[in-house]
């Protein structure tokens, strides 16, 4: 069968059956009918997820007084809220690009495939956004601990973190942009052969950051949870509730982390084989159409199980088998002593084994949340103590530590010494 090819978007055979890239067109071919029943499904369901995540961010930041990013040095990801906007924004533009398509509006082909391309750049970076606002969390809570054994474990810099951010969420708007605009500009002009390369890179880009991101994703959440597990676990004050609770953070983390990777996976596999054999998929319709309801699906499905996770209570993960959890009497963890102890001090010490010791460790700190189900922590500032005052104060406690321990060591051995002088005399 000979094919030819007089528009980018479109190519047709020689028996006059014309075949759609559905990314840039739907109108005047074989699989119009159902690619525009795609679109329009897609927009519904695009929709009503932007409308859910806007819910949730609007109830994290009004009553939660949470913030979308950390401002107090550079800005950085806060990972369920930045998530939570990057994905409204993914899906308000997914719900634009498919009204122009349906609607045959907007017939510039360079700029339909910029706008094609624009919501998963976005979708990418609300995923790298919880990445590096997991890691971000991971490190700060490791300083709140006044411990830098989970910090060490994790990551040896902040800054490390920061620059890794920048790059993985601004080099898929630079590369991926060019790429879909000149393969726009030059299908415009006739030139298939560079506008076909042009895609073909493009996915190629698309299929090495999204597989970068999926493997970093899968490490970072079981590091996370695995690390938070065995702090937690055997601590005093921790009952066996309060692990089965601090399962519950665990398994929002897991239900994120494997809607992610299956997401990037999956969208990783579409884009190496769209990129190696676009003209063959387009011109075979079962093909074409396999290929469109993968890739249109895969975000609406990503999105609706992370959004399922964020709402997930104890009461909802005791009913659908994901965990065992005691949900009291309100079905929330908001009476436990977990809540309790994940109330940390700015300036931690050993857990008192005597009144001589509690009477030493005076902290006037503020306390700091760690809302671990989200993989966030706020931070209050100090009232009225700066982090110098904090640590001579810890350094006054470990000096009276110190002399406590030398008078108690003297006292174990003083009968020793008061039989022995019996015995002499």
């Amino acid at each position: 069968m000979s094919v030819e090819q007089d528009e980018f978007w479109r190519i047709c055979d020689d028996s006059g059956k014309c075949h759609c890239d559905w990314r840039l067109t739907v109108t005047g071919c074989e699989e119009e009918s159902a690619f525009k029943a795609m679109y329009i499904v897609n927009g519904i369901a695009s929709g009503i997820l932007a409308v859910a995540a806007s819910a949730i961010l609007f109830q994290r930041i009004y009553f939660h007084k949470q913030t979308i990013f950390d401002l107090r040095s550079i800005i950085r990801p806060k990972p369920i809220e930045s998530m939570a906007a990057l994905g409204i924004v993914f899906h308000f533009l997914r719900m634009i690009h498919t009204i122009i398509v349906v609607l045959d509006a907007a017939p510039n082909v360079a700029f339909r495939s910029f706008l094609f391309e624009l919501p998963w750049e976005f979708a990418f970076a609300a995923l790298a956004c919880y990445l590096f606002g997991m890691a971000h969390t991971l490190s700060d809570v490791s300083e709140e601990w006044s411990s830098k054994i989970i910090y060490d474990t994790w990551v040896g810099s902040p800054y490390i973190i920061d620059g890794a951010y920048v790059c993985v969420v601004t080099l898929p708007f630079i590369s991926n942009n060019v790429c879909s605009i000149a393969a726009g500009v030059l299908g415009l002009q006739g030139n298939f052969f560079l506008a076909d390369r042009f895609t073909s890179v493009l996915y190629y880009f698309w299929t090495f950051y999204t597989c970068s991101l999926g493997v970093f994703i899968v490490y970072a959440g079981f590091r996370l949870i695995g690390l938070l597990q065995d702090h937690f676990e055997g601590k005093p004050g921790v009952s066996a509730e309060d692990i089965e609770k601090l399962k519950l953070g665990a398994v929002k983390v897991k239900i994120v982390t494997f809607s992610a990777f299956g997401s990037l996976l999956l969208f990783s596999l579409i884009n190496v084989l769209y990129g190696v054999f676009r003209h063959s998929i387009t011109t075979h319709m079962p093909y074409n159409m396999t290929i469109a309801v993968i890739w249109t699906f895969n975000g609406i499905l990503a999105t609706a199980l992370i959004v399922f996770s964020v709402i997930l209570n104890p009461r909802m993960a005791s009913f659908a088998g994901l965990a065992s959890i005691p949900t009291g009497d309100n079905g929330d963890m908001s009476n436990s002593r977990m809540s309790k102890w994940l109330v940390l001090k700015s300036s931690t010490t050993p857990r008192p084994s005597s009144d001589f010791e509690r009477h030493t460790k005076q902290q006037t700190s503020e306390s700091k949340p760690v809302d671990l189900e989200s993989g966030f922590h706020t931070i209050a500032q100090p009232a009225s103590k700066s982090q110098s005052c904090r640590e001579s104060d810890q350094s006054h406690i470990e000096e009276d530590q110190r002399r406590y321990n030398t008078m108690t060591h003297f006292i174990r051995v003083s009968p020793r010494n008061v039989a022995s002088t019996d015995e002499h005399r």
